[in-house]
């Protein structure tokens, strides 16, 4: 019975994103059939534009703005979204480990993307700003919609989108990658082990979000990333 009511939720929550997504879209500039489209690619975090030149086909920032908005909210663990939005816990949202992670790094990548294309490519703020969260969050999520061409940016802009390429949104939403509550695990264990050199006989438990993560599934998140790394080389 937890596991159907689980899967309603989830369900509720992908089914609401893409309607909203789709309505904004569509006051956005958009006719009925792109809309529709564009909100099924963007809640799903991965799919195609109706047009060769993607987003960027539409010359709207203001598309383009609702297009980051929705691939980061389609990024966010569809369970805790349940949790916090509709049952009214948001400040919940920003308790969660995984999801302050998540904000921490696409707000960090954006910034610096966004300084990189104002001092090399001489695009102005608002410009920089907005491509800058655009490609963030597409290459964070998965989704593979474009709004400019990132093969003219700085070099250092490609290792960033790497990056976000293979860290991925969180866990319990649509997006790939490693996963955002993988990555906060990999740091607490780096963390303890250091720990652990300054005091060898410490006992140091790991926890996330209060919860203690046991030595097994540590050696398990090991393996993943060994076999996730050997996969992609």
């Amino acid at each position: 019975p937890r596991l159907s009511t689980g899967a309603k939720w989830i369900w509720m929550v992908y089914f609401i994103l893409t309607v909203i997504s789709s309505v904004c879209f569509y006051f956005g500039g958009m006719n009925l059939f792109d809309c529709v489209n564009h909100a099924m690619a963007t809640t799903a975090t991965g799919g195609f534009s109706t047009h060769t030149a993607s987003m960027s086909y539409f010359h709207s920032p203001t598309l383009e703005y609702l297009g980051a908005i929705f691939m980061f909210l389609s990024g966010i663990n569809f369970t805790l979204f349940y949790f916090s939005i509709f049952k009214g816990k948001v400040m919940s949202l920003f308790k969660n480990s995984e999801f302050k992670f998540y904000l921490f790094i696409f707000c960090v990548f954006t910034l610096f993307i966004t300084f990189e294309l104002v001092r090399y490519n001489n695009y102005d703020l608002e410009h920089a700003f907005r491509s800058s969260l655009f490609q963030v969050a597409t290459f964070l999520t998965s989704t593979g919609l474009v709004s400019d061409d990132a093969a003219a940016w700085p070099h250092i802009t490609w290792v960033v989108l790497a990056i976000c390429m293979f860290v991925g949104a969180c866990s319990g939403s649509t997006s790939g990658g490693f996963k955002c509550v993988r990555c906060v695990m990999v740091l607490k264990i780096i963390k303890n082990e250091f720990r652990q050199i300054l005091h060898p006989n410490a006992i140091l438990p790991m926890k996330i979000d209060g919860v203690n993560v046991p030595n097994q599934k540590r050696v398990t998140l090991l393996a993943f990333l060994a076999i996730y790394l050997i996969l992609i080389l």
